[in-house]
C-alpha cells in the first residue's frame, strides 16, 4: 500500500513538474513575442523622433520673445471719483478680459480653496489624529469623572457635619 502511494506522488510529481515545464516555455515565447513587438514600436518611434528634428532643424528662427509687460507705481490716489472704465495711459486700448479667463480665475481660486479644505479634513480625519482625539476625549472624561466624585464626597461631607451641627444644637 505504502509502495503503491509513493508511486502514486512520483507520478503527481511528474505530471506537475511537465505542466509546469510547458507553462514555462510558453510564457517564454509569449514574452518573446512581445521583446519583438516592442523593439518595433521603438523603432518606429525612434524614426518618427528624427524626422521630427529634422523638422526643427529646417524651421525658420522663432520669432523674438515679445516685450515684458510694463509695470505701473501708484504714487498718489486720484482725487476725482472713480471712473467705471478703465486708466490707460498714452491712449492705449484698455486690455479685455474675457469671460473665459474671469472665470478661470474664479474657478481656480475657488478650487484651490476647496483643495485645501479637503487637505485640512483629510489630516484632521488621518487615523493618527483620530487616536489622540480619543485618547485625550477618554483622559477627560475620566478626569471629569473623578472631580464629579470628589465634588460628591464633598458635598455628603458638609451634609454630614450639618447634620451633627443640628443633633448637637437639639442636644444642648
Amino acid at each position: 500500500m505504502a509502495l503503491l502511494v509513493a508511486g502514486g506522488a512520483v507520478v503527481l510529481a511528474a505530471v506537475v513538474a511537465v505542466v509546469a515545464g510547458l507553462l514555462a516555455v510558453r510564457a517564454r515565447r509569449r514574452l518573446a513575442r512581445e521583446l519583438v513587438t516592442s523593439r518595433e514600436d521603438v523603432a518606429t518611434l525612434r524614426g518618427q523622433v528624427e524626422d521630427l528634428s529634422r523638422r526643427l532643424d529646417a524651421a525658420p528662427a522663432a520669432p523674438a520673445a515679445p516685450s515684458p509687460a510694463r509695470e505701473f507705481l501708484i504714487t498718489t490716489l486720484p482725487e476725482a471719483p472713480a471712473r467705471s472704465e478703465l486708466a490707460v495711459p498714452d491712449g492705449e486700448p484698455a486690455p479685455v478680459v474675457s469671460a473665459g479667463r474671469f472665470a478661470s480665475v474664479a474657478v481656480g481660486e475657488s478650487v484651490v480653496r476647496l483643495l485645501s479644505l479637503g487637505y485640512g479634513v483629510r489630516r484632521a480625519l488621518s487615523p493618527e489624529n483620530r487616536n489622540r482625539i480619543r485618547f485625550e476625549m477618554r483622559r477627560e472624561v475620566k478626569r471629569s469623572r473623578r472631580q464629579r466624585r470628589r465634588d460628591l464626597k464633598e458635598a455628603k461631607r458638609h451634609l454630614r457635619a450639618d447634620e451633627r451641627a443640628d443633633l448637637t444644637e437639639d442636644a444642648a
